[in-house]
């Protein structure tokens, strides 16, 4: 977990190492990513990093929650209110273009592809909770967001497919 001392950083070293963070990050895979790199672009010492955070995966998990915080903005994430289909796929079509137009694009589009991974079992185990109809939803949604990451051309034909299928859904959950 990210500690209160990199918390309690003044503003441009928070930004300086986030934005290191962000370059090996989008560049690296999680796998591949190496703290030296980082130290050394942020200016930091080796020592600082893990004083700051307990290791790659904890600053790659801040950095990604920053990430998704601020490319959320604006897009509902309560899971206790059922949207309708068409609610589903404009979200998702603004996660898709607030992720495109952001600094965060190479970092959303590497974890999408190879890093979640990483994280997969925390989704699920949120996920397997929730009634079907929602799980599906999530499902159906992550996916689509990964396949367009892979081929922005195909981005209307996805979420066309989403719409059809959640609308099947949602007649089915009724």
């Amino acid at each position: 977990m990210v500690s209160n001392t990199f918390k309690n950083l003044d503003n441009k070293k928070q930004t300086r190492i986030l934005d290191a963070l962000l370059d090996e990050f989008s560049h690296h895979t999680l796998a591949e990513a190496q703290v030296s790199r980082i130290v050394k672009e942020s200016d930091i010492a080796r020592g600082a990093f893990y004083k700051y955070f307990d290791d790659l995966q904890d600053s790659y998990e801040y950095l990604y929650h920053h990430a998704l915080t601020e490319i959320h903005q604006n897009i509902s994430t309560d899971t206790r209110k059922k949207l309708k289909p068409t609610e589903y796929v404009e979200q998702t079509r603004e996660f898709v273009e607030r992720s495109s137009d952001s600094r965060y694009y190479p970092l959303v589009k590497m974890h999408m592809l190879y890093n979640e991974n990483f994280f997969i079992s925390t989704f699920n185990n949120h996920l397997i909770s929730e009634n079907e109809y929602f799980w599906a939803t999530q499902i159906m949604i992550h996916d689509a967001i990964k396949q367009i990451m892979i081929d922005p051309e195909s981005k209307e034909m996805i979420l066309k497919k989403l719409s059809n299928v959640l609308h099947t859904l949602a007649k089915e959950d009724d």
